[in-house]
């Protein structure tokens, strides 16, 4: 995980729990000091929000209705199997990151689910 990734929101793990991350967090990794800190890992407990369409093998969010994540292949597709990224999306602050940029709105997730 690397801080130019990260934006102030996003979801990692801190001392192995999940937490979301503040200005102080962010300050403390870009510092050098994130040795506390890892991706979270993408895991169906955190698509809640999403549809999974067994057909396919996607979950799709219905704000994003062209996008879908397969979860076999940690990748977004558009359309039914189009590679949309060209990196993997297996940690929820991707996720995260490419939802904002689609939609310009956060994804909800149950953060507090998981404390």
């Amino acid at each position: 995980m690397f801080a130019n990734e990260l934006r102030l929101g996003n979801i990692i793990l801190e001392a192995g729990k999940p937490v979301a991350l503040d200005a102080p967090r962010l300050i403390s990794i870009l510092s050098g000091d994130g040795s506390a800190f890892e991706p979270m890992p993408l895991t169906e407990e955190w698509l809640s929000g999403a549809s999974y369409n067994p057909l396919e093998h996607e979950f799709t969010f219905p704000q994003l209705s062209q996008w879908a994540l397969d979860p076999e292949y940690k990748e977004i597709v558009f359309n039914g199997g189009y590679i949309a990224t060209s990196a993997p999306v297996e940690y929820v602050h991707q996720l995260q990151n490419f939802f904002f940029v689609m939609t310009g709105e956060e994804l909800p997730l149950p953060l507090e689910s998981f404390q």
